[in-house]
């Protein structure tokens, strides 16, 4: 038992080293614009870039390479996080195109506010989560598919998705692609509600415990794991000692 814990804290140091104190990623003016365009209701002033991703993330969904959520520590801010950003490439742009249409969906829900994890988009993508998983997540369907018939657009206008290099301008004219553009996202929840209010709890209890988790992994990664490890090591055994005496 006390191999797992302190292969966790290993862990969780791991992670905390590279993710708890992100950087953040100013976009280029030519994605700022393709983003307006595509979703003009989003006031993209609230939208922050970060290039990593939280540290919890790897620990809970080790699939996800990109992920939009909102700023814990914030009433209206929303982040977006990439591995990383290289806005030169397609493939780049369409995980951003991606990660803004669920900034969109969080929007319809009281304007996108809430406290923390406690918003009404976290409460139903989590609800719905419960029954679908990630990839069959209604919000999750609508969102690939919006990121899908972006590469389709790409293709049909000779925009490479990985090299050549993007030029600034290559997606100036999308605003007239119609089936691209979005100023809202319809939603009518219709599963199980003792399901919905299980979420509600959920949530508002990461949006407590968040700052508590962020506290123990910020000393986590400023305490010597080797160290930590062998400690606990020794209280452990005397607690068995004891126990046995």
């Amino acid at each position: 038992m006390m191999n797992r814990v302190t292969s966790f804290i290993s862990k969780l140091r791991e992670v905390s080293t590279t993710s708890l104190f992100l950087k953040k990623h100013i976009p280029l003016p030519s994605t700022i614009r393709l983003l307006h365009n595509l979703y003009p209701s989003v006031d993209w002033s609230r939208v922050d870039f970060y290039e990593g991703l939280p540290w919890f993330t790897p620990l809970v969904a080790p699939y996800v390479s990109a992920q939009a959520l909102p700023h814990f520590y914030s009433f209206s801010r929303y982040r977006i996080y990439l591995k990383k950003y290289d806005e030169s490439r397609g493939q780049c742009i369409a995980d951003i195109v991606h990660e803004a249409y669920h900034i969109l969906q969080s929007m319809q829900f009281a304007n996108g506010y809430g406290v923390g994890f406690f918003r009404g988009f976290m409460i139903y993508y989590n609800a719905l989560f419960v029954k679908y998983g990630y990839r069959q997540n209604p919000f999750e369907i609508t969102a690939y598919n919006q990121e899908y018939r972006f590469l389709e657009y790409c293709n049909k206008n000779g925009i490479a998705a990985i090299s050549p290099p993007l030029k600034p301008d290559a997606f100036d004219d999308i605003k007239k692609e119609s089936t691209l553009v979005f100023k809202n996202y319809p939603f009518r929840y219709t599963e199980n509600y003792f399901v919905l209010a299980a979420t509600v709890v959920f949530c508002l209890f990461v949006a407590v415990i968040k700052p508590v988790a962020d506290l123990f992994v910020l000393c986590v990664s400023l305490f010597p794991t080797r160290r930590f490890s062998s400690e606990a090591v020794r209280q452990f055994n005397k607690l068995k000692q004891r126990a046995k005496a």
